[in-house]
Formats: structure tokens, C-alpha cells, sequence
């Protein structure tokens, strides 16, 4: 019924279209008219179609949940070995990730059930200051909570396939101690409760692989930070009761605050490495909808629970940084390509596949689409394309419901639960409704020119750095603003001028498009731009009501910002300086005897240039090598103590 109505809807706005184009207009224009509007009719309907059953599994009975719904009594686990709650990290903002850690383990500590689980910070960064400070961080945090033996912390030296290659080496050193695994972000919250009932759902449902939580952002704020929570917040429950309806026990994954079970995880998701030939070739970089897929492949089911309170994550703070993340994620999407046709993926999850293809790909047909209706407008200037024919009111009244009548679902909810007091109340819920419908409305067409810029470069071969994302921050500037969108703003004027100078009515028809790319500079800076938490504008129920967990992550945040342990200081030097530091240090690292003898001699030249020149005179990458040389460490530590005094305190102490 879901597919039949999706299809239906579809061919029935096909068929209106094609039926009401111009008789005078060709067949080849008429069908590259079609065929593009049929493809992006069906994503656009698959959306809408979700939101309705979404509805109607939040005001019926279902009998399908995984999880136990929201007021039932918090479950005792019985459970004889811990989950692992891993939190894979890669140079990130040090106090930010372990307040959330703190406040997690705080969490899971009220709940009464902190036995069950343990942490594991996994880190690939290689910047030798971070690593460092990542060391002391966990040192004073396992200090502070008292909890040296369920906090471990480990580097990796090799860091291959990124964060699937991290959590996949975690699974082969400590994953048979662990039945379950929670991966994380590393801006991600999670409150005890969920995870306890997340732990209890796999107990219980002893073929579920994995159990991925709804997300819902939270914590910045910046005109685009709080639209993005305001839109997660209003509508995303509906959307998230609308995928758990379809997918059923073939969910996608979305990369962490996701419970999976550790054996069925090991023994079907090590990735291999595409192809070495082609732009898509290489290690697989959106790695979570293709473990999801090669768990089911085996025979376990993958869940969403849809309705878990208690899963958070910080969204992008700007427009700008929301495009780069999509930059490396188009990537990584369109290498699904080459796995979708992979022997035993089951229809579903190849049809996801799909789907996050065409969430990028889907940008491009429709900037195709468009071209083709500017061609077809400049070429037959006295033709009018879309004529306000019955059938073609009816198709623009159609299309405008599947856009925008969704968002009234969530109005519905907010009534049902009584909730509108926790978005503002009634005039401001409807004031953040009809602001973020026009941004959402402008940003669409900026966000269609880079998705489609990214495409083509990808299939060009140019290839997207992964780095670390960006979690803080706004307040972009005028200038930065017309460098990153100068491009898309000379475009949208250069195509409104043609249009208006040669066919009125078809600058009238794509107007919405053209001012979204004209207004783009000033819509970056505005969005940017921070407010206030305490505004009622685009207010969610996580700032007027919050969990504790948020109120305890903030507190700890501005703690961890003070604490020693991250001071500024070059803790390089520290280590090599202070007989403590070096002794903590030499814990995390193995003790190697087969170092070859060249990279002795190269390891050598670094000391004597070290206790020559002093600890500014080699790169982050040569730090990197000697703080994981345990014999060297000792070697420089005790020439550098045997330093001429007024050598030593000018080269060293004076620094440290």
C-alpha cells in the first residue's frame, strides 16, 4: 500500500504534466521535461508518504516497536558481561568530547546500572599535541569519577579506514568481552535510560544486529544551528515513526548512537576496499548503510526505535559547514553504486542504497530539470510551457501539499502531546514555522548548485578530504561569505536577467529558485548569525524543558574547559621534561625491540637536533614517531636532564 500510493501519486503528476505540456512543443522536449520531473516527483512523494504513516503509527497501536514505549519502567539488566560505549575521536575539541563522556557516565550512574557498561575512547588523532592531551584529559577524568577500570583509553598508530577501521579494530583486540557495542560521535549525548533500554531490546530480541536510536540535535546557537533543532525537533518525530514503518527489520544505520551486537558485527562488517581502478574506488567511506545492509545480508535484523527519547548530537553551525560535511558524505554516498549490486542484499537496503545516492544525485536532475525548462523557454519564447490549465492547478496544488502540508503533522503532534508551551507557545511555534519555511525554501537552491558541483567533481575524480568536522563556531563574515557564494549568487543573477529579459512568465515560474541563489551571500551571513538560547524563535522542548543530562553536559563542559590538564602548554616538552609525565606517557605505549636500524638513524638525527636546536626544531609527524618510541623517550629524557643548566632552562624549562 505504501509503494502502491508513492507510485500512484506519482504517475498521476506525470501524467497531468505531460498530458497539459504545448502540442506544438516537440517529443524529445516534452520527454526531457518528463522524465526528470517523474524522478524527482517520487523521492518528493516517498517523503511525504513517510510523514503520513509516520502520523499513524504515532496516533494508533504498534505492534511492531522494538523498544517498550516512552513511561514504561526502566528495565533491570541481568546481563553477566558490560556493554562497550565506544567513542571513536579523531582531534577533536578535547572538553568538549569528554564532558559529554562525564555526563554520560553520570547518566548511567542515576540509573543505578553503571555495572553493565564500560568506555572506550578510541582515538586515531595525529596531532601529537591532542594525543597528548587526550592522554591527560583521561588521566583526571578517571581521577575525578573514580573509574580507572571502566574508562580505558587507546591511540591507534595505524589508522586505516577511518572511524570503521577504528571501531573494527576495537572489535578485534576487546570485542569478545563484549556481547554489545554503543558506538558514538563524538558530539553525541545519550542519557542512561536509553542506553539501558537499549542494551534490555537486544536481550530481548535475540535476532536483532543492531537498534539505531532516533537523533535529535541540540546545543548551538545559530540562526541555522536552531532551525536545523527546531525542524529535527517538531517534525522529526513523525518522520522517524514513518521510516521505522517501512523499513520495519531492515533500518539503515547512521553511524553511531546505535546499539550492535558485537559477534554479528565482527563476523559480517569488515569492509573491503572497492575497486582500485575508477573515481569511486578506494575504502568505502559512508561505511554505516553498508554495514547495516551486510548484517541483514546475514540474516540479522536491523531497527530503528523510533520513538527513544534520550539521543542527541550537535548539528553543523552554519550553512557553510553543513555543505562541507555533505562534501564528504556525497562522496562516500555515491560509492554505494558499486555495493548496491552486491550478491545477497536484500531488495530494501539496495533500494536505500539508492535513496542516499539520490540525495545528492537528486540536485543535479533537478538543476538538469531546470536547464532544460530555461532552454525550452529561451527557445520558444512565445510558448507557454505550464499553462494554469485545470489539471496543471490541480498538479501545482498537488506539489505544494507534498512540500509543505507535512509540516502541519507535527503541529498535530505538538497538540495531541500538549507540548506547544515547550516550542514558545502558539505564536511563536507558528512564527518559527513560517521562518523556517522560507530559509528552508532559499537555502534549497544554494544547496542544489553545491550538490551538484559535487557530483560532477567526484565523478571527475577529484576526491574529499575526511577531516575532522566543524562543531562550533558562526558568525560568518561578509567578506568569507561572498568568497564561498559570489559564484552561486552571479549565477542566479546572470539566469534571472536572462529569463526576465526574454520570457517573463518562465522568470515567474522559477523565481523562488532564482532568489534563493541571488540572496545566497546574505543568507549565509544571516544564518550565521547567533542568538539568543532564551529567544522564543525556533524554541524546542530541549531548551524550555531539558533533560539532565544536557544541563550536566553543560556544567561539565565549562569545567573540562578550566581544568589543568588542557592547558595550552606544549605538553611535548613535558613529557620529555617532567619524570611523571613521561612515566603516565610510557603506560600507552608498547615497548618495540625489531625498530629496522635506518629508522634508528633517522630517529637519532631527530634527538640530536632535539637537544641541539630544542623542541621546536621537528614537525608534528617527527614528534608523532618519537612519542611512540619508548626507547627513545628514555634516551632523550635523561641527555636532556644531563643539558648544561643555562641550556636546558632556556631550550626547555622556559617553554614547558
Amino acid at each position: 500500500m505504501f509503494f502502491t500510493a508513492i507510485a500512484s501519486i506519482t504517475g498521476l503528476a506525470s501524467y497531468w504534466l505531460g498530458a497539459n505540456l504545448p502540442t506544438e512543443l516537440p517529443l524529445l522536449w516534452q520527454a526531457l521535461v518528463i522524465a526528470p520531473f517523474s524522478i524527482l516527483f517520487f523521492w518528493l512523494t516517498l517523503g511525504f508518504m513517510t510523514a503520513v504513516t509516520g502520523l499513524l503509527v504515532m496516533v494508533g497501536d504498534d505492534p511492531y516497536r522494538i523498544i517498550p514505549p516512552p513511561g514504561t519502567p526502566v528495565p533491570k539488566l541481568t546481563t553477566q558481561q558490560t556493554t562497550a560505549i565506544l567513542l571513536p575521536i579523531y582531534n577533536e575539541e578535547i572538553a568538549y568530547v569528554y564532558a559529554g563522556l562525564k555526563s554520560i557516565y553520570q547518566s548511567l550512574e542515576q540509573t543505578g546500572q553503571l555495572q553493565h557498561f564500560e568506555f572506550y575512547i578510541l582515538s586515531d588523532s595525529d596531532d601529537a599535541s591532542n594525543w597528548l592531551r587526550e592522554e591527560a584529559a583521561w588521566s583526571a577524568l578517571c581521577r575525578d569519577l573514580a573509574s580507572t577500570e571502566r574508562i580505558h583509553y587507546r591511540r591507534r598508530k595505524h589508522r586505516t579506514k577511518k572511524k570503521s577501521g577504528n571501531v573494527m579494530d576495537f572489535c578485534r583486540r576487546w570485542g569478545k568481552r563484549h556481547p554489545y557495542m554503543i558506538v558514538l560521535d563524538a558530539d553525541s549525548l545519550m542519557t542512561g535510560e536509553a542506553l539501558v533500554r537499549m542494551v534490555d531490546a537486544m536481550e530481548r530480541n535475540p535476532k536483532a544486529g543492531l537498534i539505531q536510536t532516533p537523533l535529535y540535535n541540540i546545543g548551538l546557537d545559530t540562526v541555522y544551528a536552531r532551525g536545523q533543532q527546531f525542524v529535527n525537533r517538531l517534525y522529526g518525530p513523525v518522520f522517524f515513526a514513518g521510516l521505522h514503518y517501512w523499513w520495519l527489520g531492515d533500518s539503515q544505520y547512521w553511524g553511531h548512537n546505535v546499539i550492535l551486537r558485537t559477534r554479528a558485527f565482527m563476523e559480517n562488517c569488515h569492509l573491503p576496499k572497492l575497486s582500485d581502478r575508477g573515481v569511486l574506488s578506494g575504502e568505502i567511506l559512508s561505511h554505516d548503510f553498508v554495514e547495516a545492509a551486510l548484517l541483514n545480508r546475514a540474516g540479522w535484523e536491523t531497527w530503528l526505535a523510533h520513538d527513544l527519547e534520550g539521543s542527541f548530537e550537535r548539528p553543523p553551525p552554519t550553512l557553510t559547514d553543513a555543505l562541507k560535511r555533505d562534501r564528504r558524505w556525497c562522496q562516500g554516498n555515491l560509492q554505494h553504486w558499486l555495493v548496491i549490486w552486491s550478491y545477497g542484499i536484500s531488495h530494501l537496503h539496495r533500494f536505500l542504497l539508492l535513496g542516499g545516492i539520490m540525495s545528492y544525485v537528486g540536485s543535479l536532475i533537478w538543476l538538469v530539470w531546470l536547464l532544460i525548462l530555461t532552454a525550452i523557454a529561451l527557445i520558444y519564447p512565445d510558448l507557454t510551457l505550464i499553462p494554469l490549465t485545470e489539471d496543471n492547478s490541480a498538479l501545482l496544488a498537488l506539489t505544494i501539499t507534498l512540500l509543505f502540508f507535512y509540516k502541519t503533522f507535527g503541529l498535530v503532534q505538538a497538540l495531541r502531546q500538549r507540548t506547544i508551551k515547550w516550542f514558545g507557545g502558539g505564536l511563536a511555534l507558528a512564527r518559527s514555522v513560517v521562518l523556517e519555511t522560507v530559509l528552508s525554501m532559499l537555502t534549497a537552491p544554494v544547496r542544489m548548485m553545491y550538490y551538484s558541483k559535487f557530483v560532477v567533481q567526484i565523478l571527475r575524480g577529484k576526491r574529499a578530504t575526511w577531516g575532522t568536522q566543524q562543531r562550533t563556531g558562526g558568525g560568518l563574515s561578509w567578506q568569507d561569505a561572498a568568497r564561498e557564494y559570489t559564484w552561486i549568487t552571479g549565477i542566479g543573477l546572470v539566469w534571472g536577467s536572462i529569463l526576465l529579459m526574454t520570457n517573463p512568465m518562465a522568470f515567474l515560474w522559477m523565481s523562488p529558485v532564482l532568489a534563493g541563489l541571488a540572496l545566497s551571500i546574505p543568507l549565509a551571513v544571516f544564518t550565521s548569525m547567533q542568538t539568543s538560547l532564551e529567544s522564543s524563535l525556533f524554541r524546542t522542548p530541549d531548551e524550555s524543558a531539558p533533560d539532565p543530562i544536557l544541563l550536566s553536559f553543560e556544567q561539565n563542559y565549562i569545567e573540562m574547559q578550566q581544568h589543568p590538564s588542557l592547558s595550552t602548554r606544549d605538553l611535548f616538552i613535558r613529557v620529555i621534561v617532567d619524570p611523571l609525565a613521561l612515566r603516565q606517557h610510557m603506560t600507552y605505549i608498547p615497548n618495540r625491540s625489531n625498530v629496522p636500524e635506518s629508522t634508528r638513524q633517522h630517529r637519532k638525527a631527530w634527538m640530536e637536533l632535539l637537544l641541539k636546536r630544542g623542541p621546536t626544531a621537528i614537525s608534528n609527524q617527527e614528534r608523532l614517531i618519537i612519542l611512540e618510541d619508548a626507547g627513545m623517550l628514555c634516551q632523550l629524557h635523561a641527555q636532556v636532564w644531563q643539558l648544561p643548566e643555562e641550556k636546558f632552562n632556556r631550550m626547555w624549562m622556559a617553554k614547558l
